[in-house]
């Protein structure tokens, strides 16, 4: 799932796998969403066991739009993105909940 803002966007796994075969990469239109808003902070959480590969593109469009980038493991990164959140920072996150 997508948390933009206030929004919860499920992620399109059938466009993912017709795509890429697997729901493993981040789409474009994901990419997108996730840059959208102008967030202080992009969360990934790579999967129980990180298997999410996080591409060196949209680590570079990250750092191009001053955006900081957190890349963990889906568990710790539901408790990061809650801490943040509630200090009142504006963060973007990809929750992937498997593998």
């Amino acid at each position: 799932m997508l948390l933009i803002g206030d929004q919860i966007i499920p992620r399109n796994t059938e466009k993912l796998n017709k795509l890429f075969g697997t729901t493993h990469r981040i789409g474009d239109w994901e990419t997108r969403a996730l840059l959208s808003g102008e967030p202080e902070i992009v969360i990934i959480a790579s999967g129980r066991d990180g298997v999410l590969k996080v591409a060196e593109d949209f680590k570079k469009a990250c750092e191009e739009n001053k955006i900081k980038l957190r890349i963990f493991k889906s568990q710790k990164a539901v408790k990061e993105y809650n801490r943040l959140t509630g200090k009142g920072k504006k963060v973007n996150a990809l929750i992937h909940t498997t593998c």
